[in-house]
């Protein structure tokens, strides 16, 4: 995938049908107001493409220099037929790598969950921005009516290059590119900077998190293991008897902190699908001990292949050194 700026004139053709398209009549802003601010370098237009042709735009507000500075997104859309593939995920990278050694940002403005109509939705915008790197800052603005909390994207290892005061003085500055032509900018716009996040916020976040990722991996893995017949945590069981051949049921239900009456019905399950088999311990006969049949042994490779494609693509935005930080400080906080 690359991207490239749009001219005028393409973007006039874009306006009509995708911005109308994909944008409500209330949150568009009129051709008439957005052609000067093209024309004077107020708004840059980038198009993202790929092999199969175009794929999704993104509008930016700036402050019409040619120096590097703050660029605000203004409107971003992918493509219909090309939604639900990852392409936003990708432009939004793209995006990134294009600011590395330039000295700018981009600034995103997201609904403030905790007032916004849909939470839930306002939440998972977000985290998509925060999955391609952007980071959350304590600065928030009223647009409008609407309360925004203000995320920033930044070169990888350019991070930081603005205090938040720096950050909301460079927002307001674009508010009045955008906003001032046409309103009364005091009464529809204000910035300000928030203040620091409530106690308990960190573990709310901290949860939410690994909330997203064990949900992520679950869905993940159910699409490309239900071929064979496999579901919920049952690869798992799977992966454990590989390591461990001959360890009881308990054993492995007590390791991967499962119910054990659950281990059991997808032990049932795992046996009826011919991928592994139990056998009574002779010392103990209420415990059974487990094995991989031939079968299961067989799609082993397969399962590992899957959880380093899911692992490959949650961690995309971080180098190999952040990675095994990431994980290296997830497991002090392990309790054994």
């Amino acid at each position: 995938m690359y991207l490239r700026t749009l001219s005028t004139e393409e973007m006039s053709r874009l306006y009509d049908p995708c911005l109308k398209r994909d944008f409500p009549p209330d949150e568009l802003m009129p051709w008439k107001l957005m052609e000067p601010l093209i024309k004077g370098g107020f708004q840059r237009s980038i198009g993202f493409f790929d092999d199969k042709g175009f794929a999704a735009y993104a509008l930016f507000i700036t402050d019409g220099s040619k120096r590097p500075g703050t660029a605000l997104l203004n409107y971003f859309a992918v493509e219909p037929g090309r939604r639900g593939d990852g392409v936003g995920t990708r432009c939004l990278r793209l995006m990134r790598e294009a600011l590395r050694g330039r000295g700018c940002r981009i600034i995103f403005e997201v609904e403030d969950p905790q007032s916004a109509p849909n939470r839930e939705y306002a939440q998972r915008r977000i985290d998509f921005y925060r999955r391609a790197g952007a980071r959350s800052t304590n600065v928030g603005s009223t647009l409008f009516g609407v309360e925004y909390l203000i995320m920033v994207l930044e070169a990888e290892g350019e991070e930081n290059t603005l205090s938040d005061r720096e950050l909301a003085d460079e927002l307001l500055s674009l508010y009045h590119v955008a906003v001032a032509p046409k309103f009364n900018f005091e009464e529809v716009c204000q910035v300000k900077l928030l203040p620091h996040r409530e106690s308990g916020s960190f573990s709310r976040d901290l949860g939410r998190t690994l909330t997203f990722l064990l949900r992520s991996r679950k869905r993940f893995m159910g699409e490309k293991l239900r071929e064979y017949g496999l579901s919920g945590g049952m690869y798992m069981i799977l992966l454990h008897v590989d390591r461990h051949p001959g360890y009881s049921q308990d054993y492995v239900a007590n390791h991967l902190y499962l119910d054990k009456c659950s281990v059991a019905r997808k032990v049932k399950k795992l046996e009826e699908l011919s991928y592994l088999y139990r056998e009574t311990d002779p010392s103990d006969r209420r415990q059974n001990k487990l094995y991989l049949t031939d079968r299961g042994r067989g799609l082993v490779p397969t399962i590992r292949k899957y959880l380093g494609q899911w692992g490959d693509e949650v961690t995309a935005p971080l180098t190999q050194q952040e990675k095994e930080t990431l994980l290296s400080l997830l497991m002090r906080t392990v309790k054994r």
